[in-house]
């Protein structure tokens, strides 16, 4: 049996080794320096055949923002790793659910993670929570239907890096599916702090926005690959990164990212599966949408805290009973909730529907309705028109999203 434990300060760099293998990354173990402050060892697990590491998993805390805006305490779990020569025999398995127990103990109500594969995570309760999805724009053919009101300014890295993180905080606590982001994520971010590794980032543009009264109300990154045929100019313009307070801040920097002549595309990722883009053209069709796939999973552990902090679509009550083998969330609750909050507490009473704890991952924050997995057969219902009903009450007003890779 392979032992399995947290590592200590002098395994860090094995750690990273064995992450960097198991990930194909040859050039990954020289990262433990510059990784090692955002770590956190109590949280940091291994599995060991002798001395060496063969299998890695660690976490961090953070929070999860759920339809209404309120915010619950999560377990972000990231570096889940098997050496090759290891595989097929458990261990990835045994360190999910050993941090399952961690995070339960520690109070964590929900455990997030970004999933390299789909049919992996499901197993151990997660599911499928937010999307994200590229645009591609057509520069030369796409125009807006309406002129900004504002300005848009370049500025440095340093300036960007001051005003992005308040940006985020306002974008993160008005959309479900985000989590917390640290000095230290922003300072990756902009390559201020640099993993070895990932090399050094493309030299990019920073964007600011502000609405006539000179109040900041978006910002933006973006890098432009340069190419010319037959001496047209046919490159691309990557955004890397936008955030803005609401429409007028879209609209300003999709104005500015347009008028960008030498360039012949913009390519849009990891952006919201709701987007405004296409609305604020003349023609939606010089939008392309495309590579829509799943982002967050999110894992249930205490369904009353969760299922009770976030809010509801319509007024509606329901017994839910949540079928989790490994008991986490096992149970029968009654949930009553509306556009203004909602309790969840504990019942005797008979169930109007039943999900597994991965389903209910994949509606808890709004992204996956109701009706689609029960016709799917992953939700049963008892009582005529319970599906109906959960599919009203779960909806958020806004398609869950998450911009945070971890």
């Amino acid at each position: 049996m392979h032992e399995l434990r947290t590592i200590t300060e002098d395994e860090v760099g094995a750690f990273w080794t064995a992450m960097a293998t198991g990930f194909l990354n040859p050039n990954g173990s020289g990262d433990a320096e510059v990784r090692r402050p955002g770590m956190h060892l109590d949280r940091t697990f291994a599995a060991f055949d002798g001395a060496r590491i063969v299998a890695t998993l660690r976490s961090f805390p953070t929070e999860l923002t759920l339809p209404g805006g309120a915010t619950v305490p999560a377990s972000a779990v990231t570096a889940v790793t098997t050496t090759a020569t290891h595989r097929r025999r458990g261990l990835a398995s045994r360190l999910v659910r050993h941090d399952l127990a961690a995070s339960v103990e520690r109070g964590e109500p929900v455990s997030v993670l970004i999933a390299a594969e789909w049919p992996i995570y499901g197993r151990f309760g997660y599911g499928a929570a937010t999307e994200h999805q590229t645009w591609t724009v057509d520069r030369k053919l796409a125009r807006l239907r309406d002129r900004p009101q504002g300005t848009v300014e370049f500025v440095d890295r340093d300036t960007a890096r001051a005003t992005l993180p308040p940006l985020f905080e306002r974008h993160r606590l008005r959309s479900p599916g985000e989590i917390t982001r640290t000095d230290r994520y922003w300072d990756l971010d902009h390559g201020i702090v640099r993993i070895p590794s990932w090399g050094d980032p493309k030299p990019a543009f920073h964007v600011v926005a502000r609405d006539p009264a000179g109040e900041v109300v978006g910002a933006a990154r973006y890098t432009v690959e340069n190419k010319w045929t037959d001496r047209q100019p046919v490159g691309t313009v990557e955004l890397q990164t936008m955030y803005t307070t609401g429409p007028r801040g879209d609209l300003l920097l999709w104005d500015h990212l347009l008028s960008l002549d030498l360039a012949r595309t913009v390519q849009a990722g990891d952006r919201p599966v709701d987007d405004t883009l296409p609305w604020l053209l003349l023609d939606a069709r010089h939008a392309r949408a495309s590579e829509r796939f799943d982002a967050l999973w999110a894992r249930v552990c205490d369904v009353p805290a969760v299922l009770g902090a976030r809010t509801y679509g319509v007024p509606g009550t329901l017994i839910l009973e949540v079928v989790d083998p490994a008991g986490y969330a096992e149970g029968r609750f009654a949930l009553d909730g509306g556009p203004f909050g909602a309790t969840c507490t504990p019942t005797t009473e008979s169930a109007d529907l039943t999900i597994g704890v991965s389903a209910l991952g994949s509606i808890l924050l709004g992204g996956y309705p109701v009706r689609t997995l029960a016709a799917a057969g992953l939700v049963d219902e008892h009582s005529a028109g319970a599906v109906a009903r959960a599919t009203r009450m779960f909806a958020a007003d806004r398609a869950p999203w998450c911009t945070t890779w971890f």
